[in-house]
């Protein structure tokens, strides 16, 4: 049975389970059972009606994962409960019966985790490295690295980045440490910086996608080069943001929307969940079997509406490798561990109006400069006319585009 044909399989009894035995479920989705017809769950709802959303399964006091991302204003926190036994047992089966064949030699994997104390957690052929911005952080990673006892490493974006301007600055050769793939967490490195990521380490580099509310993550293929999801299994939807229709063919944007499956989520199912990411359709993989997707970025951060369409990480993934921009100071810098002005996120904002861009330069002066990157910018999102604003609107050290 191929990946679609087990999720369309799992589609029909995890919609009526939710809808006896889940409150929230019971209440909105009567007996409608075709996924189309039914109404997405926005975040702001599922974190209104998070005790609803519990199953009659859920008995016992409500704790688990705060689900990064889903807090709104100064309201309540979305809480992602733990996996119930029944939950555990059936990943176990499924892990079981869809397990490949065992690897000769286990690869050895170094993951460099936000620190959790008294995390006792053991993972076979994984060596555990907390991570904090600190010195001793940086010296610990790089005395584990110099062991050579991984070939692979898991690391948060936000980490590998200052790790490696540290190495650069220092002149440390990171080649010699022998790792042969970085896999990424957290947020998306911009193409600059992987870039220079691979060049610096001599690995080749996989972005994760994952959301704290899901399951499992979404891998990055290294045939397609779009994400696939990693069991168990989900089900997926991509819908145009002004339609609310799903979207099939390759190439097409708009906002994933997940279902989580029973029986591997069962104790808080989340049908049709709004993640509010802009992703675009990939080609059908020759290796998995099926289409994968690529993030774009946050919806809320977009400019996304008929006749002027720029995702949020279209424009970051720009700026990111222009020295000219601006950056907020990261953590590391302001602790003088790291050059200045390499890591931090780049600072502009986008409107339906603008762009604008802080740069390390007054543009009123540079203005030739500052013009010409107005002209890169349009030619990077192919819009038809980007043009500095009159010097009389224009702010010190920012260009509005």
């Amino acid at each position: 049975m191929s990946r679609q044909q087990t999720r369309e399989a799992l589609l029909g009894p995890t919609l009526e389970f939710a809808a006896t035995s889940v409150p929230f479920y019971r209440r909105t989705l009567g007996r409608k059972r075709a996924l189309t017809s039914l109404p997405f769950l926005h975040k702001e709802i599922a974190i209104r009606h998070q005790r609803e959303l519990l199953s009659s399964r859920a008995t016992e006091p409500f704790t688990g994962i705060i689900s990064s991302g889903t807090h709104h204003g100064s309201g309540a926190l979305l809480q992602i409960p733990p996996r119930s036994i029944e939950e555990i047992e059936a990943l176990r089966e499924f892990f079981a019966a869809n397990a490949g064949p065992r690897a000769s030699k286990p690869v050895r994997v170094l993951e460099v985790r936000a620190a959790h104390h008294g995390n006792r957690e053991a993972i076979e052929g994984r060596l555990l490295v907390s991570w904090t911005y600190s010195a001793q952080s940086l010296r610990l990673v790089e005395q584990m690295l110099s062991k050579r006892a991984a070939e692979v490493m898991v690391i948060n974006s936000g980490a590998l980045m200052p790790l490696t301007s540290w190495f650069l600055s220092r002149g440390v050769d990171a080649k010699r440490f022998g790792i042969r793939e970085i896999g990424t967490t957290s947020f998306r490195l911009s193409p600059f910086w992987r870039a220079l990521v691979e060049a610096t380490w001599g690995a080749r580099l996989r972005d994760n996608f994952s959301l704290s509310e899901l399951p499992a993550p979404a891998l990055e293929c290294l045939k397609c080069g779009f994400h696939h999801w990693e069991p168990p299994p989900l089900y997926a939807e991509v819908i145009d943001p002004d339609s609310k229709k799903p979207l099939t063919r390759r190439g097409e944007t708009g906002v994933l929307v997940v279902t989580t499956l029973a029986p591997f989520v069962t104790r808080m199912p989340l049908i049709r969940y709004w993640t509010g990411d802009l992703v675009t359709i990939g080609p059908r993989c020759d290796v998995v079997g099926e289409t994968g997707f690529r993030p774009r970025g946050r919806l809320s951060q977009s400019v996304w509406k008929k006749g002027l369409r720029v995702a949020s990480l279209d424009v970051s993934d720009f700026l990111e490798g222009r020295p000219e921009v601006a950056r907020h100071p990261h953590a590391m810098e302001t602790l003088g561990l790291i050059p200045p002005g390499e890591c931090g996120a780049v600072k502009y904002e986008l409107t339906a109006r603008s762009l604008k861009v802080e740069l390390r330069f007054d543009p009123l002066i540079f203005r030739d400069e500052a013009q010409a990157l107005g002209r890169a910018i349009a030619k990077h999102l192919r819009l038809k006319a980007v043009e500095l604003v009159r010097p009389g609107t224009i702010t010190s050290k920012w260009a509005k585009f």
